[in-house]
C-alpha cells in the first residue's frame, strides 16, 4: 500500500474528511516521525504494529590505501505480538505456512 492508496482508503472509511486533509495529516505525521528518528536513542511506537528505531554506527575501515571512517545506518522494527499473530494467521490462511 502506497501513500495514494492509504489516503484513498482513509477517505473512504472517514468520508467527512477530504483527501487533501488526510494527505496533509499523513505528511505531518511523516515529518514528525522523521524528526524523532533523526535524534539519537529515539523511537516511534505505533499502536498494534510495533516500534521503529534508527541508529548510526561509525567504524574504521582499513585497506591498502588507508583507513577511513564509515557510518552505517541501522533501522530496526520490533513488531508487537498482535502484529506477529496477524501476519502468521494471514500466511496460514493462504496455505503458505503449515
Amino acid at each position: 500500500m502506497n501513500h495514494r492508496q492509504t489516503v484513498a482508503e482513509i477517505s473512504r472509511r472517514l468520508p467527512r474528511l477530504k483527501r487533501r486533509d488526510v494527505a496533509e495529516v499523513l505528511e505531518v505525521m511523516t515529518e514528525l516521525w522523521l524528526e524523532e528518528l533523526a535524534q539519537p536513542d529515539q523511537s516511534v511506537t505505533v499502536a498494534d504494529l510495533g516500534q521503529l528505531s534508527a541508529e548510526v554506527q561509525s567504524f574504521r575501515s582499513g585497506g591498502a590505501v588507508g583507513k577511513r571512517t564509515v557510518k552505517r545506518v541501522y533501522v530496526r522494527f520490533r513488531p508487537t505480538a498482535k502484529f506477529r499473530q496477524t501476519i502468521l494467521t494471514a500466511y496460514i490462511e493462504e496455505g503458505q505456512l503449515k
